[in-house]
């Protein structure tokens, strides 16, 4: 017989945060890209970093692919990498620098 959860357990399952699945597409573009940075790595054993182009998605559902261009990868230790998107900033005219 299946137990009734207490009113904690159902707060604090409510207050859990929800874990968002990409499409398989997208799921696989990733993997790919991810795989291409410890490729590089692995040839390039004493880099701590690199700049690469952004692959479409990589940053779903945060950013669109349209504001991300460029991606900072850094490797903390090998097999643990970091990538923080460089983002492309639609500024109106009147903001931008001339």
């Amino acid at each position: 017989m299946k137990r009734k959860k207490s009113r904690s357990e159902t707060q604090r399952d409510a207050k859990a945060p929800k874990v968002i699945q990409p499409p398989p597409e997208i799921a696989a573009a990733i993997d790919r890209i991810t795989g291409e940075d410890r490729d590089w790595f692995k040839a390039h054993p004493g880099a701590e970093s690199r700049f690469r182009p952004a692959a479409p998605n990589e940053f779903w559902p945060v950013h669109s692919s349209e504001c991300v261009r460029q991606v900072l990868v850094t490797q903390v230790w090998p097999g643990f990498r970091l990538r923080m998107p460089l983002l492309r900033l639609n500024l109106p005219e009147s903001d931008r620098i001339q």
